[in-house]
């Protein structure tokens, strides 16, 4: 009886509130946590200030600024956010989504150098220590090799042997669907064939370069189709156009958010 009480309690003090959790941002790092909060039976409210783009409201051309970039002030909701500061220019990402939206798939695991650094490496064998994470985002954002040679590949290639690091070359791996089992199938329309049914339907790639405007043909892996897809799916909700303006502690009672 006691647990039931305590259940009842529980339930009680957080009846008032919207959301157990609220997520800010619906890019990598909000999706995720949206999924697996929500897969441990959190409810959980995603904020994102972009738009929610369908496949085929992305802009054919980088040249459409109203589509393509994010100045809310001048009329351009697109997804290409430019951070202009005094020493560095930042890319990234706006609408449903995040920067997967516009990022270039490319999902690179990083080189020894990166393991042995001496900041960290006397910590634990970090390789070891990440290796299930990475094999778990890999195939959440189904990753694959490029499998397309292109003329530019080649030319990269010979001058990697010319320089003597030719074993260094290989295709770039990258969040998009070709095809099953390791086919091309451009434009073959399939059943989820990532999780088993719990996804969307897919269409192979086309190679027409449209991943960093915005990809109209359902083949590229950004995280609609994955991660923030099974989150709504599980139970999340995704408020689209509502930019965070405060977070106010509220002591032992948790957080007001205002958006």
């Amino acid at each position: 009886m006691a647990d039931d009480a305590g259940e009842r309690a529980k339930d009680a003090s957080t009846a008032a509130y919207d959301y157990d959790v609220l997520v800010i941002g619906s890019g990598f790092g909000g999706s995720v946590t949206a999924l697996r909060l929500t897969e441990k039976g959190y409810r959980v409210g995603v904020l994102e200030a972009g738009r929610r783009f369908g496949d085929a409201d992305y802009p054919r051309t980088s040249w459409d600024a109203r589509k393509f970039l994010w100045a809310p002030k001048l009329g351009c909701k697109g997804i290409q956010r430019i951070h202009m500061l005094r020493d560095v220019i930042i890319l990234a990402g706006a609408g449903v989504g995040g920067g997967s939206l516009v990022y270039a798939n490319t999902l690179y695991q990083p080189e020894d150098a990166f393991y042995r650094d001496r900041q960290w490496a006397h910590i634990t064998d970090w390789r070891a220590e990440l290796a299930p994470y990475y094999d778990q985002a890999e195939r959440m954002l189904g990753v694959v090799p490029n499998p397309t040679m292109t003329p530019s590949d080649e030319v990269m290639q010979r001058v990697a042997d010319e320089m003597g690091v030719g074993h260094t070359f290989g295709m770039a791996p990258v969040g998009v669907f070709f095809g099953r089992e390791g086919r091309k199938e451009p434009g073959v329309e399939v059943e989820d064939p990532f999780f088993g049914g719990a996804g969307p339907s897919r269409r192979g790639c086309l190679e027409v370069g449209e991943c960093m405007t915005g990809c109209q043909h359902n083949a590229k892996n950004s995280l609609v189709k994955n991660y923030l897809y099974l989150a709504e799916r599980a139970g999340a909700t995704v408020h689209p156009e509502t930019t965070a303006v405060t977070v106010r502690p509220l002591g032992r009672a948790g957080y007001a958010g205002y958006a």
